[in-house]
């Protein structure tokens, strides 16, 4: 986890978690809200979303591969 800072207030966390064998899916973070990017596989970003009490706003999928866009 890190945060981004804009006039010492964090902008939002980013949380990294891991999908398959050798990727990662971002989580952008800010307050309960969150937004999620190229999620490859559904299960790890509900189990976060679960477990930190997050609400998930939005997805981002930067590109069409199935690893990024199939969860």
């Amino acid at each position: 986890h890190f945060s981004l800072f804009f006039q010492n207030q964090p902008m939002f966390e980013i949380m990294r978690i891991p999908a398959f064998k050798d990727n990662y899916i971002w989580l952008l973070r800010k307050g309960a809200s969150a937004v999620v990017v190229d999620p490859g596989d559904a299960a790890p970003v509900l189990e976060v979303l679960d477990r930190e009490k997050l609400s998930l706003d939005s997805i981002l999928i930067t590109h069409h591969h199935k690893d990024h866009q199939g969860g």
